[in-house]
């Protein structure tokens, strides 16, 4: 089993790889709070290694199901937040989406609707939108589906 490395800051993960982030993403099947702590500070950190999209994708599905504490909510919707505002964001980035939106959903929408009409970029106004199709307060539809 391959060790994650790194200082606690969120630069040490620019060098793990993919089997590493496996085991990792392992142990929030468990539930375990190291695991959930450690899955939180890779889901944040701006790295662009192999495989490091799609190990922030299934470690986003699998915290769904998840205890998050209030601090690590706030952390992670503002910092997918901020990637959606910013038009940083890689492959799979609806998976951080909908984990932002089960976390915090008024926060989430607000973003969205402030990117959707705000952002000169257009893919960031696109997934914006998106977003925005997944209001059920506002959507005449069940979204709740896609979620």
């Amino acid at each position: 089993m391959a060790a994650v490395t790194g200082t606690g800051s969120l630069r040490g993960f620019e060098s793990t790889d993919n089997g590493a982030l496996y085991d990792l993403a392992e142990g929030l099947v468990f539930k375990d709070v190291d695991a959930i702590a450690r899955s939180i500070e890779f889901i944040r950190a701006e790295t662009r290694g192999n495989w490091h999209g799609r190990a922030r994708a299934m470690m986003c599905r699998m915290l769904k199901h998840c205890v998050v504490n209030p601090e690590q909510r706030e952390q992670l919707v503002t910092c997918i937040t901020g990637r959606l505002g910013a038009g940083n964001f890689s492959e799979q980035f609806y998976d951080q989406l909908r984990l932002a939106i089960r976390l915090d959903h008024q926060t989430t929408f607000a973003a969205a609707r402030k990117f959707s009409s705000e952002s000169p970029k257009d893919y960031v106004r696109r997934f914006s939108s998106w977003v925005l199709k997944h209001d059920k307060v506002n959507s005449s539809s069940d979204s709740s589906r896609l979620i």
